[in-house]
């Protein structure tokens, strides 16, 4: 799950809440919007879903929370298209940048897997923690951080094949990266971060040893570009 760590290390992260309770990890890409999962933002009434920012404890009140007055959903996405699970979240009024609210520069190439790469959230939220307490037991209210290997997307296929053969939803146009030994992923959403730069959100995890599967935004930079222009 990673160390614990403090919002200042990772201030582009974000906690995507509906309710008072986070759902989803996402990344401030600019003052006014945030990117994530696209079924991280279709799990709530628009009305229902907030942003809260600055903030090393999930539910704590010491951070900034915005509302959220339209979410775009990627048009290829669907539920196991992982290449194309993505949201951008526009915020009803711009955050204010400070030394733990700042957004982050989308990758510009292809990253090397033998980058330097970090991953960010509060752990795992999900069906598993019912089955792996020890998993659920870890806190997941606090933010954590970890140092993440990529790892070839191919290999990550066949490691993540499903029923019948198949690896759904996973492609060449992913990002992987390995885990050393089992553990519980991060929660939807959360940042992959690889030299500095926003590489990819988080859309596929579990509690077990299989690699992490992550949206590469390195082929939807037109698609983010278009949809957080200023109007």
């Amino acid at each position: 799950m990673g160390n614990v760590t403090m919002v200042e290390d990772v201030p582009w992260q974000a906690s995507i809440q509906s309710d008072g309770n986070h759902i989803c990890s996402g990344a401030i890409l600019s003052t006014k919007h945030i990117v994530t999962t696209s079924d991280c933002a279709s799990k709530s009434p628009l009305s229902n879903l907030k942003v809260v920012v600055g903030n090393s404890i999930r539910l704590s009140e010491s951070g900034t929370v915005a509302g959220v007055c339209k979410v775009t959903i990627h048009p290829q996405s669907g539920k196991k298209k992982y290449v194309s699970n993505l949201a951008l979240l526009n915020l009803c009024e711009p955050l204010k940048p400070s030394n733990k609210i700042k957004e982050i520069q989308l990758i510009d190439k292809q990253p090397d897997l033998l980058a330097k790469a970090t991953a960010s959230g509060f752990g795992a939220l999900g069906w598993w923690g019912l089955t792996k307490k020890k998993c659920w037991s870890v806190s997941s209210a606090v933010l954590r951080k970890r140092d993440v290997k990529l790892y070839d997307v191919k290999a990550c296929i066949s490691e993540r094949v499903g029923w019948f053969g198949k690896a759904s939803g996973i492609t060449d146009q992913n990002i992987c990266a390995a885990k050393q030994d089992k553990g519980c992923s991060f929660d939807k959403g959360s940042p992959l971060v690889i030299d500095g730069k926003l590489a990819g959100v988080l859309a596929l995890g579990d509690c077990s040893k299989k690699p992490d599967v992550f949206v590469n935004l390195i082929h939807h930079t037109n698609w983010i570009k278009d949809n957080t222009k200023e109007n």
